[in-house]
C-alpha cells in the first residue's frame, strides 16, 4: 500500500521540521518512523525514506538510519544512499564505501553520492580512491568542478600528488576551491616548491580566480616549512593589495607563523604590534617564536597578557608556557601553570602532560615530576613515558630511566626515537654496555626506527665510557650515514678516557675541519695531549686556540632567583 500525496506531504512536513532542529530527538524520529511504516507500508515514498535517514544521522542514531535504509531497501534514491554515506564517511569510511559500492550496483551514479563517498576515502587505502575515480570517470563529466575538486583532494590525502594534479588538469574551469585544494595538498605532503609554483600560477589568473585566505595562507605554510622568506614577503605584499594582510586572521597567523619560524622574528613582532584581532593561535604562534629565540621570559609576559586580554589558553598555550618556565628554572611559575591547567581541564592532553614532567626534573624536582606521571600514566601515552625516562636519566637516575622504559615495554606502548635516545644516554652513563647493544637492536630490528646521530652518539659514547675504544671506532665504521660532529666528539672523549693518541690525533684533526670554532675538541686533544707527557704538543694547541681567538667557556652553576619570575 502507497501512501497518499496528502499523507507524503505531511509526513515529509514533519520529517523536515525536525531535521531542522538544533538537537533533533531520536525518540520522535522513531515515532514518525513507526508512523511512515503504519501509512506507507513496507515501500515508502523515496523522499519520505531520505529525510528519515537523514533525521536520524542528525540525531546521532547511525545505527537506526542504517536499519531504516536496509529495511525499506527498495525506496532508497541516489539521494538516500549519499545522505547515509555523507554521515558514515568520517566514523565508519569503510561502512560509507561498501555503500556506496552497494548503490553502483542498483543504481545509476549521480554527483551527490560520488562527493560524499570521497570524503570517506581519507581514511581508506588509496586504491579505494581509484575505484571511486574509475566510477566517476563514466558517469560524472570533468566539468563537475565540486565532484573533481573532490578526487584532487582524495589523492592528496592519500599522498598521491601526481594523480592529485593529473585530475586537476583534466579540469576545464577549475574554480578558487579547486586551486586552493591542490596548493593545500602540495603543502601538506612537503612538496613546498610544487606549492609556491601553484600559487603562481594562480596569481597569474588575475581576475579570473581570485586569491583568498585559503589560497594564501597554504601558500604561507609552504614557505613556512622551505624557509623561503623572500617568497613570503612577496605572498605577503599580494595579501596586503587584495585586503587580506590583517583583515583575516588565520592569514595574519600564517603570515606570522612565516616570519617566526623563518628566523625574522623582529618582522613578526611588528606584525602582531599591528593586529587589531588576536586569537589563540595568534599568541602561540608569537610565543613559541620567543621560545625559539630564546627568550624565555618574554615568552611568560606573553602568556599572562594573553590571559589578561579575554584569549582563553589552549594546550599549546600551556605546553608553550611550561617549556619557558622550565627553561628559566622557576618552579613557582611553573606550579601556578600547573594549577590553571588543572581549573580548565587541560590536564588530559599529551603535550601539557610531557610538559608538565619535564618542566618539574628541570627545575630539580624530580618528585613532582614523578606524580605529573602518574597522573598521566593512565593514558598510555609515548610522550608522558618518554618525558619520564629523560627525566630521571638528566637526573643521573639512569638505572630507573631503564627500569621505566622496561614498564613502557611492559604495557605495549611502542617508543619512538626520542624515547631511544634518551634510554641508550641512560645505558652509557650506567654502564650497562650489553643492555645499550639490546636496546640499539631493538629499535632498528623490531620498531624498524632508522637511527639519527644522536642515536650512533649515545653507543660511541657507551663503548668509549667503558673502555671499548675499538669497539666504539668499529661500531663507527658500520654506520650507513656519515659521522657527524657529535659522533666524532663521541670519539673524541672515548680517545682520551682510554688514552689512545693516535686515533685521538686523527679524530680531532676531522672535528677542527668540521666545527673549527668548537673549543671543547682544542681542549680534548690538548688533554689526550698532557696525559701522554707531550706537554709541548699541549701548548702548541692551545696556542693554535690564542691564534684563532677560541677561548674556553668558564664552568657555572645557574642559580634561580624566584623573585624575577614570580612578577611574570
Amino acid at each position: 500500500m502507497s501512501a497518499s500525496s496528502g499523507s507524503v506531504r505531511e509526513l515529509t512536513a514533519l520529517l523536515s521540521a525536525l531535521r531542522r532542529a538544533r538537537h533533533p530527538s531520536p525518540a520522535h524520529a522513531a515515532q514518525l518512523h513507526a508512523r511512515l511504516v503504519v501509512s506507507a507500508g513496507a515501500r515508502p515514498h523515496p523522499v519520505l525514506l531520505t529525510q528519515l535517514v537523514s533525521l536520524y544521522a542528525a540525531a546521532g542514531r547511525l545505527a537506526d538510519a542504517l536499519r531504516a535504509l536496509r529495511a525499506h531497501l527498495a525506496a532508497a534514491n541516489l539521494r538516500t544512499y549519499a545522505v547515509l554515506v555523507s554521515a558514515l564517511a568520517r566514523p565508519h569510511p569503510g561502512l560509507a564505501f561498501s555503500l556506496f559500492a552497494g548503490a553502483c550496483r542498483g543504481l545509476r551514479l549521480g554527483p551527490h553520492l560520488v562527493s560524499a563517498v570521497l570524503a570517506a576515502c581519507a581514511g581508506l587505502p588509496p586504491l579505494c580512491g581509484r575505484q571511486v575515480h574509475a566510477r566517476a570517470a563514466k558517469a560524472v563529466p570533468p566539468r563537475d568542478v565540486f565532484v573533481y575538486t573532490g578526487l584532487v583532494d582524495a589523492y592528496a590525502k592519500a599522498g598521491d600528488m601526481a594523480a592529485s594534479r593529473k585530475v586537476f588538469d583534466e579540469m576545464p574551469c577549475p574554480g578558487a576551491a579547486s586551486w586552493n585544494t591542490l596548493l593545500v595538498g602540495y603543502a601538506r605532503n612537503k612538496m613546498c616548491l610544487e606549492a609556491l609554483s601553484v600559487f603562481r600560477e594562480l596569481a597569474g589568473q588575475g581576475r579570473e580566480v581570485p586569491l583568498d585566505q585559503v589560497s594564501v595562507s597554504g601558500v604561507l605554510s609552504a614557505c613556512s616549512s622551505a624557509g623561503t622568506v623572500d617568497f613570503g614577503r612577496q605572498v605577503h605584499a599580494c595579501a596586503a593589495k587584495v585586503g587580506l594582510e590583517l583583515g583575516a586572521v588565520c592569514v595574519s597567523n600564517a603570515l606570522l607563523d612565516m616570519y617566526a619560524r623563518c628566523g625574522c622574528s623582529r618582522e613578526a613582532l611588528v606584525l602582531f604590534d599591528a593586529m587589531d584581532c588576536r586569537d589563540v593561535i595568534t599568541w602561540n604562534v608569537v610565543i613559541c617564536a620567543c621560545i625559539h629565540e630564546s627568550c624565555f621570559k618574554e615568552a611568560c609576559i606573553l602568556f599572562q597578557s594573553m590571559v589578561r586580554d579575554g584569549v582563553l589558553p589552549d594546550d599549546v598555550s600551556y605546553a608553550t608556557a611550561l617549556q619557558a618556565s622550565a627553561c628559566l628554572l622557576s618552579w613557582a611559575l611553573g606550579a601556578s601553570i600547573h594549577a590553571s591547567v588543572i581549573k580548565t581541564g587541560f590536564l588530559d592532553s599529551d603535550g601539557v602532560a610531557s610538559s608538565l614532567i619535564t618542566m618539574y626534573s628541570k627545575c630539580g624536582s624530580l618528585g613532582d615530576a614523578l606524580q605529573a606521571f602518574e597522573v598521566a600514566e593512565d593514558h598510555f601515552c609515548v610522550m608522558s613515558w618518554t618525558a619520564m625516562i629523560t627525566a630521571l636519566q638528566q637526573n643521573g637516575h639512569g638505572l630507573q630511566a631503564v627500569d621505566m622504559f622496561e614498564k613502557m615495554l611492559e604495557h605495549g606502548i611502542p617508543p619512538d626515537h626520542i624515547t631511544f635516545v634518551s634510554v641508550l644516554s641512560s645505558c652509557s652513563h650506567s654502564g650497562l654496555v650489553e643492555q645499550g647493544r639490546k636496546y640499539f637492536n631493538l629499535m632498528t630490528q623490531v620498531h624498524k626506527i632508522t637511527p639519527s646521530t644522536e642515536h650512533y652518539a649515545c653507543m660511541v659514547d657507551m663503548f668509549g665510557r667503558a673502555g671499548l675504544l675499538s669497539e666504539a671506532k668499529q661500531f663507527i665504521d658500520q654506520m650507513r650515514v656519515k659521522p657527524d660532529a657529535s659522533v666524532l666528539g663521541a670519539l673524541l672523549s672515548a680517545c682520551m678516557n682510554c688514552r689512545d693518541l693516535e686515533m685521538g690525533e686523527e679524530v680531532a684533526k676531522k672535528l677542527f675541519v668540521i666545527e673549527p670554532g668548537n673549543t671543547g675538541n682544542y681542549v680534548l686533544l690538548a688533554n689526550i695531549y698532557t696525559s701522554h707527557g707531550r706537554l709541548e704538543k699541549a701548548k702548541e694547541v692551545r696556542k693554535w686556540m690564542r691564534f684563532q681567538e677560541l677561548r674556553k667557556e668558564k664552568g657555572c652553576s645557574l642559580v634561580n632567583d624566584e623573585s624575577q619570575t614570580s612578577m611574570l
